[in-house]
């Protein structure tokens, strides 16, 4: 296996924010609308602290194997066997994250964009770039998702600047007519889109700060910068437009930056969506990362090399994509992997560290 070069806690901040943005943010204020109304804020604000409470977790879990990544270290917690079939279950799970991720992000390239240009086209050109960066080291993505930074930067500030214009603040009122147990509800809905954290599973060892506490504040200004642009998001979609009109518009950052026009492109929304690929194909790159690492630690000494598994990856959600074309196939794909994220990044963690301090295995060094 190669070995994996270490990489700062800024970085860690840059490829934790790239790998939770994903699609979420175009359509999440569409998705909340109908489950809490013009409270959306408020339930992407504490999934965002539940995400705390997440990250906090695999920290724990991290800091009694300070030397291993979680693919090589649950073999000691539950043995090889076992260890072997839950590797493989990782794998899977980000193989299938990285290929919906695909889905949700040709579909919005179709119906903005490209509308007579071939699905199959826009799915392979992002399954072969996101493929090709996946094949590298992670300190190799850690300087590709910086670069694309400025990315996210300009869209956040397209996002603001074009959506302030023309708010109501009374759209936000009443708060909490329902109260705070339909807020938590939507709180489990939205938590999904801050999933992308948990790539500290891997990186946890190859994370050079002074003490193990300065990285867990890394992971917290990571996780408390994509809050920030959520529910900047929410709060101007919640403010622009109806409960009526939000039920019915999937993305609708894209439709309001759609009324803004300049010479050189037909709208904003334009250059938005093609500086938006960036940011999605990070968060894809991630997932094919670490789908090719869990393969690679099913054998103690290491099973293949991590761009044959990356390229192999890429060529079974190639073909995968042909089995799930229509739209409503890929939001009722979406729903189920929402539930499969919470139980592979909050559930099995908590159950490793359980089993963990119950052999003893392992040692803590927080």
């Amino acid at each position: 296996m190669r070995k994996e070069e270490t990489i700062t806690g800024r970085q860690l901040i840059v490829l934790v924010i790239m790998a939770q943005l994903g699609t979420e943010v175009l359509s999440l204020p569409h998705v909340m609308a109908g489950k809490v109304g013009h409270d959306t804020w408020l339930s992407v604000l504490l999934s965002g602290l539940a995400a705390e409470l997440g990250i906090v977790l695999i920290w724990w879990l991290g800091s009694r194997y300070p030397a291993r990544n979680l693919f090589a270290y649950i073999p000691l917690i539950v043995g090889k066997p076992i260890g072997s079939c839950i590797n493989l279950v990782y794998g899977s799970y980000y193989a299938i994250s990285g290929l919906l991720l695909t889905l949700l992000y040709a579909d919005i390239l179709r119906r903005w964009l490209f509308v007579e240009t071939p699905r199959s086209i826009i799915i392979l050109m992002l399954l072969v770039v996101c493929g090709y960066a996946a094949s590298s080291s992670l300190k190799q993505l850690a300087h590709i998702s910086q670069t694309f930074m400025i990315f996210a930067y300009i869209s956040f500030l397209l996002i603001v600047f074009t959506g302030i214009y023309g708010l109501d603040v009374k759209n936000l009122l009443p708060i909490l007519p329902s109260g705070w147990l339909l807020v938590m509800k939507g709180a489990y809905t939205a938590f999904s889109a801050y999933i992308g954290y948990d790539l500290l599973l891997y990186a946890y060892p190859y994370v050079q700060t002074s003490s193990k506490k300065k990285l867990l504040l890394a992971m917290t200004l990571a996780n408390a910068s994509t809050a920030v642009f959520y529910v900047a998001v929410c709060l101007i979609c919640s403010m622009k437009f109806s409960l009526e009109q939000l039920s019915v518009i999937p993305e609708p950052i894209v439709f309001i930056l759609k009324n803004y026009k300049i010479d050189i492109l037909q709208s904003i929304d334009i250059l938005f969506l093609i500086f938006y690929v960036c940011i999605v194909s990070a968060t894809i790159y991630v997932y094919f990362f670490m789908a090719a690492k869990a393969f690679v630690h099913l054998r103690s000494q290491g099973l293949g090399k991590q761009h044959i598994w990356v390229w192999a990856i890429v060529c079974v959600c190639f073909i995968g994509s042909f089995f799930i074309m229509r739209r409503l196939s890929i939001v009722k794909f979406g729903a189920i992997q929402d539930v499969i994220s919470i139980m592979m990044v909050v559930v099995l963690p908590a159950l490793l560290l359980l089993i963990s301090g119950l052999r003893g295995t392992g040692r803590s060094e927080i």
